[in-house]
């Protein structure tokens, strides 16, 4: 079985709901149940790749790849019990995307998600540990001023760190490996903040959109029709692990998703997809190995 890192980075804005809910807003995003971190759901990202990888079989002219689909995500009729090949975690967030006063944007992450990351990538860089209300950020970081940063309503004592840099280039790279400019924006504008400071934006820097639903003969809002929905915003980036057996998956067929997904494919998950939500690239990394 091999396994293989995954990020999800957001186009636009994203919304894969929990449900309603009691609390101030009535669509919330889906969220991990200890840490209260925004998550994609496995089985959403799962059914969004079934959907891409079918129609690369539909259209498919060599006969060898029929029967892709099935192999890789199980048997389509409840009364075959097969299960497929592929197996995929929840993404899990990694930089959420910050208003600032300086610089427009920055992108936070945290120590407790960096210390997730680094054990499923199996990376050897030190950890960066921001004290309390500090935040870390490369040397050419442009969302400071006089050492203070100001994230939404929060006011930080900015700290350039030795220790971000080698994340921040390292996760540009996977982001951006091929666009210099793009790679180069997005490193210098990682920082990273205090568990707690992050926590506390990770639940109020979403985005909150508040949506009515209009009456086609009246043209006026329909009674009981005003709801708000949670989103994460554009420019958001996740990640997750996949695995594939390949005692229960033959090697072309693997071969081939590893072609689909070498394309970075953009695919659109969540919901409001008729407004353009949740458009997402789908970033394939190095095979960890068995």
């Amino acid at each position: 079985m091999s396994f293989h890192v995954y990020h999800l980075f957001s186009h636009t804005i994203l919304h894969c709901g929990a449900g309603q809910s009691v609390g101030i807003v009535d669509q919330p995003i889906a969220r991990e149940r200890a840490s209260y971190l925004p998550i994609v759901p496995g089985s959403t990202v799962r059914g969004v790749l079934k959907a891409q990888v079918s129609d690369t079989e539909s259209v498919a002219e060599s006969s060898a790849l029929q029967g892709l689909t099935e192999s890789l995500f199980g048997a389509s009729t409840s009364n075959d019990g097969r299960a497929g090949a592929l197996s995929i975690t929840d993404a899990h967030l990694l930089l959420l995307p910050v208003r600032t006063v300086y610089g427009i944007l920055a992108y936070a992450t945290c120590p407790f998600i960096l210390q997730r990351y680094k054990q499923d990538r199996e990376l050897d860089f030190s950890l960066p540990m921001p004290s309390e209300k500090q935040a870390l950020c490369p040397n050419d970081n442009p969302n400071h001023q006089d050492n203070v940063m100001v994230l939404e309503d929060l006011d930080l004592d900015a700290q350039t760190s030795g220790d971000v840099e080698p994340w921040a280039k390292d996760i540009a790279q996977c982001i951006y490996p091929d666009n210099e400019e793009l790679r180069e924006s997005m490193r210098k504008r990682i920082v990273v903040l205090p568990d707690t400071v992050f926590s506390f934006l990770a639940e109020t820097a979403t985005e909150i959109r508040t949506r009515i639903r209009i009456k086609e003969t009246t043209g006026g809002v329909e009674n009981g029709a005003l709801w708000s929905e949670e989103s994460l915003p554009a420019e958001s980036i996740l990640w997750g692990v996949y695995s594939v057996d390949h005692n229960r998956c033959h090697e072309q067929y693997v071969r081939e998703l590893n072609h689909i997904l070498k394309e970075k494919p953009l695919l659109q998950m969540g919901g409001n997809m008729g407004t353009g939500s949740g458009l997402v690239q789908f970033i394939s990394l190095e095979d960890k190995g068995e």
